[in-house]
């Protein structure tokens, strides 16, 4: 978009003029300010650390360090009132007298309250009081995130905020999370939040980010609180505020915090043992009608492993007790004007199998300078890690196709490669031996902004913000390496490398007019550009194991392909807040975004956003409510999209191919016949309802929301078929429509807050989503569920249903392994009713069936199984979730627990056994004549699948669990004092210590049964202020 630079270079000068005031802003005012400084403690007078303390109408704010000690440089003189503030905690108020060149004392002790319904709360491009805030915003501060140490910092805040589904991307040591906020809208493009740290919007998640550096996650959901960032809000945004320079106490301090994990797999399925496994062969031999001698269903390897007695549990030999372990060290601290933050972080996991491993050093550090009505600020964090993964998933699934006969080792201590004989059951040591998977990744975030004070309550500010990732993934497969696919000293090195810079320039308004009336005002121009490439490498039959993947060109096949991409977006937003006698706000928002991966005439679309909000509990009429201590009622209208057209989609693609002139063929190019150009294409867009209410009784000891939403999202982008004379096979269109709805509550309260010490609180959440597809391309209806009508049966869409992945109805693809996303699919197959018994033997016939077969219902009563016989059995998107924290603190103890619930959907059981007579099966039941069950049919021999047999896999994945159980105590002052430490704690966290759900061999949560399993983990760790 060349339309940009003259812009650009309008930003660019803006930030200079800025550096360059830092001179004239400190004569201007160096004599008129003092500064505020004090210590916040609690009712026992311990110390609070991460409180918040603020000027009030003015932006003068820092947060307390573990000694709870604060201190407020170029505060203006004159009187000023200050506030303090935490959550869980009541305001704290003091009016102090601010002199020239001197310092005032300001203590503050806090009361014990829930949530507090009032206070500054984090909103994109800024901060707003909550009272004011009329959308949907809610908040996780360091103190929780800190309960749940984890690579991962969104991991730590699973299940504490109504609406937001966390899920793990995998358990092998740095797999990625899964974040959804009020469900997902999009069929084919991405449905992940936008995630900003310190306003800056970043390119990638913030799995490279220690999460003892974030003071707080703000999580927006409806359209008034994420419209401001236009076409990159539909999926809700993550605002992550990290404690970059203001988290200094009065002199520099040094944190340290360490601690070591131990971890354990649980959830693995039992398999068969040699005994088991032959009883079964037998079993499939006789309804087979041949022989059930061992000597006829065993291998000779079997044979001879069963003669000796030997057996190995394969899923024991990979296994091993995981460590985790982190080491965090900080410093922090002021000089004059001037406020600093270093801080390192080591970060090491070992999986719970062998071959697993992740480490990672993050470095952050942050100044902030503030010089007359000047503040200049930059935070930058390095970060550098690898994650070794081998074989990754399949590893596991190597050792369950293990029959169990057999050691995996010869007479001479060498690994077997196929210790049962079976030439597609590999040793899983084999692969391990000869495998290497190494995810190399280094990343550089920058922070930095200038804030210029215009007038009082008038800033200009400047953010800036470059991210640059660099990852490489090598992959290299040794001669020891057996299994299928494999090409003996096979290698590929992939790597890409993406720069992201956001750059902002605002015009912030905070101002009263008059005794009644405020206003908070933005205007923002911002840019942001983006520019990937990547290179992927690939070779086979490299000479010598040595070069591993570095030194592929020496091998055969040698393939190297390159790419990149470049994006640019522009963008105009004004947001006003107005508040009429601190009791009715209105609040509007109109953002303009132009986009370079959009055609011309449609590179420009407006997203705005309306939203009111009214201090119910204020009006004079409510005071005969006494228990009633607060009263909110919001609503907003808006507006949001989903940036999801890649780049130069909208221009066409070209292919490869040959053309023949005569006798000579020649290679050239022609158009992509499943990419042709489409200029019309524009962003997915999603309008958004949302009402709510906020509540506060008996002094706010008990405090609420509730929330009640709808989106509707349309211009979907789907794949169109077309027809051939076109010269095109299908086509990306704007084409399709999505909703979802539903009820958000959240509650707190504060249980027990006695003299002696002693106080219990209680979080309580609870949310309902209902997502459904409203329109497709297609308007098929033949074939089509009863009441899921239309539908496209190819890629499993169903009207009224919510939406599936996987491109198929079938839970598994065609080589037997788990397709589409397991959090996203609807399972539409026959019904399972059991299996054929021998008193059904006449009915059985009629089907083509016999006794010992699997049952499925015919539907239509036609005498016939086919596919009129198909019914929805479910999807895999909870009716509800819920969670219930608790923590009670007694004098120096603190304890706390989180449960989660995840209620009313279907996951498929990948564990089914197979009974097909190869590989190895999890101990189960199966139909005999002498023992018919009614589960599980009669095996089969030779690995001949079952018919049917994914029929049987559709199982209720409700359950709860304990999320975690920490257990802290904190050290006296003059204990600490004999530690040379101004503060100290040790700590004991569990975590995943209890799931309750009808199956113990997989875990529910996932989506399915497959994959690394779940691990629980046992903490102990310490942290030291001095």
């Amino acid at each position: 978009m060349r339309g940009l630079d003259m812009r650009d270079m309008r930003l660019w000068r803006l930030l200079l003029g800025l550096m360059l005031a830092v001179p004239g802003a400190g004569r201007l005012q160096a004599q008129e300010t003092g500064q505020v400084a004090g210590t916040v403690t609690n009712e026992q007078g311990q110390p609070v650390a991460t409180a918040s303390v603020v000027v009030q109408g003015t932006r003068l704010g820092v947060v307390t360090g573990p000694d709870g000690k604060y201190v407020i440089p170029e505060v203006p003189a004159g009187t000023r009132t200050v506030v303090a503030r935490l959550i869980g905690f009541g305001v704290a108020t003091q009016v102090v007298t601010v002199t020239a060149g001197q310092s005032v004392v300001a203590d503050f002790r806090l009361t014990a309250k829930a949530i507090e319904l009032q206070g500054p709360v984090v909103v994109g491009y800024g901060t707003q009081e909550r009272r004011t805030v009329t959308g949907a915003v809610s908040t996780v501060k360091a103190a929780q995130i800190a309960e749940l140490p984890t690579s991962n910092a969104i991991k730590a805040i699973q299940g504490r905020v109504p609406g937001v589904d966390i899920v793990n991307g995998g358990n092998k040591p740095g797999d990625d999370v899964r974040i959804f906020i009020r469900g997902i809208r999009s069929i084919t493009a991405n449905n992940n939040p936008l995630i900003v740290v310190d306003g800056v919007p970043i390119a990638g998640g913030i799995g490279d980010f220690n999460a003892d550096d974030i003071v707080s996650i703000d999580i927006l959901k409806d359209a008034a609180a994420t419209a401001i960032y236009g076409s990159r809000g539909a999926n809700g945004v993550v605002l992550i505020t990290t404690k970059g320079a203001g988290t200094g106490g009065v002199k520099t301090q040094f944190t340290a915090d360490a601690y070591v994990t131990g971890q354990r797999p649980y959830g693995l399925p039992t398999m068969m043992n040699p005994q088991q496994y032959l009883a079964m062969l037998q079993a499939a031999a006789r309804y087979a009608g041949v022989s059930d001698d061992p000597a006829s269903v065993l291998s000779a390897q079997q044979q001879a492993a069963y003669a000796a007695g030997q057996a190995t549990d394969w899923q024991k030999l990979i296994e091993r007790t995981g460590q985790q372990r982190s080491v965090h060290i900080g410093m922090n601290g002021i000089s004059e004007n001037t406020r600093f933050n270093l801080s390192g972080n080591y970060f090491d996991q070992t999986g719970t199998a062998v071959g697993f491993d992740f480490n990672r050093f993050t470095g952050n550090a942050s100044v902030d300078h503030v010089q007359g009505r000047l503040r200049l600020g930059v935070s930058a964090q390095y970060t550098h890690s690898l994650q070794a993964t081998a074989l990754g998933d399949g590893l596991w699934g190597a050792a369950r196709q293990q029959t169990g006969f057999g050691s995996p080792y010869d007479a001479n201590g060498l690994i077997l490669a196929h210790p049962d004989g079976d030439a597609l059951a590999w040793n899983p040591l084999k692969a391990v031996q000869g495998v290497r998977n190494d995810v190399t990744r280094d990343r550089l975030f920058v922070s930095a902004f200038g804030t210029f004070q215009l007038l009082e309550g008038v800033n200009l500010r400047v953010n800036f913000g470059p991210d640059y990732t660099h990852q490489s993934t090598g992959h290299y497969e040794g001669p020891d390496a057996i299994f299928p696919g494999h090409t003996d000293r096979e290698g590929s090195y992939n790597q890409f490398a993406n720069l992201q810079y956001t750059l902002d320039a605002m015009l912030q308004v905070s101002r009263d007019i008059g005794k009644v009336h405020h206003v908070d005002a933005t205007l923002l121009y911002g840019i942001q550009k983006f520019r990937s490439s990547a290179a992927n490498e690939s070779a086979q039959f490299i000479p010598y194991d040595e070069a591993l993947y570095y030194s592929l060109g020496q091998g055969q096949n040698f393939l190297l392909t390159t790419a990149l991409t470049e994006t640019a977006l522009a963008s105009y937003m004004g947001r006003v807040v107005y508040t009429l006698r601190d009791r009715y706000t209105v609040s509007a928002t109109l953002r303009r975004d132009g986009a370079s991966q959009l055609a011309p005439g449609h590179k420009w679309v407006t997203f705005p956003t309306v939203g009111v909000a009214w201090q119910l509990g204020d009006e004079p009429f409510m005071r005969r409510f006494d228990f009633l201590s607060a009263l909110k009622l919001r609503g907003s209208y808006g507006v949001t999209g989903n940036s999801s057209i890649d780049a130069y989609q909208t221009e066409g693609a070209l292919a490869r191919t040959l053309y023949n002139f005569g006798s000579t063929t020649a290679g050239g190019y022609a158009p992509n016949a499943t990419n042709p150009a489409n200029p019309n294409l524009k962003w997915e867009k999603t309008a958004q309802a949302d009402l709510g209410v906020e509540f506060g009784i008996l002094g706010s000891r008990i405090t609420g929301t509730v929330d009640w939403y709808r989106q509707n999202t349309s211009d979907l982008l789907l794949q169109r078929t077309l027809p051939q004379t076109s010269g095109y096979s299908q086509a990306l269109q704007n084409i399709g429509k999505t909703r979802n709805s539903g009820v958000e509550i959240a509650l707190s309260s504060i249980n027990v807050n006695h003299e002696h010490g002693i106080r219990w609180q209680t979080d309580i959440s609870w949310a309902h989503n209902h997502n459904e597809i409203v329109a497709l391309a297609v308007s098929d209806t033949v074939g089509c569920p009863v009441g899921a009508s239309p539908c496209d049966l190819n890629n499993g869409w169903f009207v009224g249903q919510p939406i599936n992945t996987g491109a198929q109805t079938a839970p598994l693809n065609s080589t037997g392994g788990f397709a589409g996303n397991p959090l996203q699919r609807v399972w539409y197959d026959y019904e399972f009713v059991g299996i054929w018994q021998q008193s059904d033997s006449a009915e059985a016939a009629r089907y083509g069936a016999k006794p010992g077969q699997i049952r499925v219902a015919d539907l239509n009563g036609d005498g016939v199984i086919n596919a009129k016989d198909m019914v929805l059995q479910g999807n895999t998107y909870p009716k509800w979730t819920a969670s219930i924290y608790n923590r009670v603190t007694w004098k120096s103890f603190d304890l706390s627990a989180l449960a989660s619930f995840r209620w009313g959907y279907t996951i498929f059981n990948t564990y089914i056994p197979a009974l097909s007579g190869r590989f190895g099966n999890i101990v189960t039941d199966y139909w005999t004549p002498s023992a018919p069950s009614n589960a599980n049919p009669s095996p089969n021999l030779n690995g001949t699948p079952l018919n049917y047999g994914t029929t049987r896999g559709y199982v209720d994945g409700s359950h709860w669990r304990i999320r975690n159980i920490q257990l802290g105590y904190t050290l006296p002052p003059s204990l600490a004092g004999r530690l040379r430490a101004t503060a100290a704690r040790i700590y004991a966290t569990a975590t995943e210590p209890f799931v309750s759900y009808k199956y113990d061999y997989f875990d529910p949560e996932s989506g399915w049964a497959g994959g690394s399993p779940v691990y629980r983990s046992l903490l102990i760790g310490a942290n030291v202020t001095f």
